[in-house]
């Protein structure tokens, strides 16, 4: 079995962002979750973002480790928006067991959290942070 679970890991990402209630009651159903955003797509929306990959490997163990970003896009006034869908993603990820076909996910964790306007003063963005272990099964 290979230890890329790069694109396994995503899925995964997907599968238990777009489950979620609390994400599908602020981002509709289904929630809007993409990794390529569709041209004239509704706010709010969340992006699986850039990932670095790196060996994480024991004497016993052949794995990865990840840091994950995952964007939120926002045209709420104010930041309530942002940091309500920040807030659920970090209760949907943090420190979940996922599914990640062929691989173990050994941990999951949230580095991270930032919001930001965009040069346009229209939109809010936010940008989270996580660190993921997986080893081959």
């Amino acid at each position: 079995m290979t230890a890329d679970s790069q694109w396994p890991l995503q899925w995964a990402l997907h599968a238990a962002l777009s489950g979620d209630a609390a994400l599908q009651a602020l981002l509709g159903d289904p929630a809007r979750i993409f990794d390529q955003v569709p041209q004239d797509s509704a706010f709010p929306y969340l992006v699986i973002g850039e990932d670095t990959t790196g060996p994480f490997d024991t004497k016993t163990e052949s794995g990865m480790e990840h840091r994950l970003t995952i964007h939120s896009w926002s045209r709420y006034r104010g930041l309530k928006e942002t940091k309500q869908l920040m807030a659920a993603v970090t209760d949907a990820l943090d420190g979940a067991s996922l599914s990640v076909s062929g691989h173990e996910l050994v941990l999951i964790r949230q580095e991270f959290g930032a919001t930001f306007l965009d040069p346009d003063g229209l939109t809010r963005h936010g940008v989270q942070r996580f660190r993921a272990l997986t080893q081959a099964q």
